[in-house]
């Protein structure tokens, strides 16, 4: 099969192109999925380079490996030891698995969900690995109605669903970009209370918009803690979701800084979180899938890539931050035959 294999770590993601390898053979408890579709995002580049947190000989992603993760797909196979969610062959199904950049992988069932049908395997791949977003404004900030979020990040693919779900549970959403060509697009293209650039005088328009009091909570996924802290109210909550670090440099925070306000940090890593308590896991998926379902969640989609020959260069415009919303990589057509649901 082809797939996007590193033997070691680049320092170019530009230059990643498909070559081919052996298609996996699944273990007794794993599916084996045929992809159709793709979603690129930052971490990938980070575990490209060398540079996630994962990327220790004991870590997930150590070369040789075969890069990705977010996946959407059609079930060729289950696992030989029987399946508990009743997916089957021919089931779409969607998931997150290292190794996604492929025509086939292997994943074990809690890796793997079936597609509703009312959404398309393009909608349910951009909004797979989103469900941290939803999670972090309903279950972890627990966001009410009328209450202010500040969102970093916000042209991407977790902060864009984040305003959206605190939209949808009826906050008022401040939405940041890095320039003012992404904001010029997520005003247009977002539901959003204000956008506003990360230069100049960013943290006083959120001040003055707040009216002096600041934003109640900041969901953080690019590593922004210090700034959250100087425009949000007290007792504010701040929630780091995703890989929150710049270039792969973490923030380092004073504590002092939290103590003046009272305010509270979360950290959520979504998976562990899942993994621990997994029936909290699906009432989130419940949650999550219904807004989806209903279109409370829409996803907002950038560009157009087709084939995995396109990863290169999905990566590269992820690097160098043209992308707003969520790149999605279609990989091959829908076999015939698939079931909908």
């Amino acid at each position: 099969m082809k797939a996007i294999h590193k033997p070691q770590f680049v320092e170019d993601v530009a230059t990643l192109r498909p070559t081919e390898v052996p298609t996996p053979q699944p273990k007794g408890d794993q599916y084996l999925v045929r992809v159709t579709h793709c979603s690129p995002q930052h971490a990938d580049i980070l575990h490209a380079k060398g540079k996630h947190q994962n990327n220790t000989k004991r870590g997930w992603c150590h070369p040789p490996f075969n890069l990705g993760y977010d996946f959407a797909g059609v079930v060729q196979s289950v696992p030989s030891l029987g399946s508990k969610s009743g997916s089957k062959k021919g089931d779409r199904v969607f998931g997150a698995g290292i190794g996604a950049f492929a025509e086939y992988v292997c994943v074990p069932e809690g890796a793997i969900r079936r597609i509703p049908e009312k959404l398309t395997s393009e909608t349910a791949v951009a909004m797979s690995g989103q469900a941290v977003s939803y999670a972090s404004v309903v279950h972890i900030t627990k966001v009410q109605p009328g209450e202010t979020v500040l969102v970093s990040g916000a042209s991407g693919g977790l902060g864009s669903v984040c305003c959206m779900a605190a939209k949808a549970v009826g906050a008022k959403v401040i939405a940041l970009a890095g320039d003012e060509e992404k904001a010029k697009h997520m005003r247009r293209d977002m539901n959003v209370d204000l956008v506003l650039v990360m230069k100049d005088d960013w943290i006083q328009k959120v001040m003055d918009f707040t009216k002096g009091v600041g934003a109640e909570v900041c969901l953080d996924n690019t590593g922004m803690v210090n700034d959250a802290i100087r425009c949000l109210a007290y007792f504010g909550r701040i929630c780091i979701l995703g890989f929150a670090a710049r270039k792969g440099v973490m923030e380092e925070v004073k504590m002092n800084k939290l103590l003046l306000k009272s305010i509270t940090v979360v950290g959520y890593r979504f998976g562990e979180s899942g993994r621990r308590y997994p029936e909290t896991l699906e009432e989130i998926w419940r949650g999550y899938l219904s807004m989806l379902e209903t279109g409370k969640l829409q996803p907002l989609l950038y560009g157009k890539y087709e084939g995995l020959e396109d990863i290169g260069r999905a990566l590269k415009d992820l690097e160098d931050r043209k992308v707003y919303g969520k790149i999605v990589v279609k990989v091959a057509d829908l076999p015939a035959g698939s079931r909908l649901t």
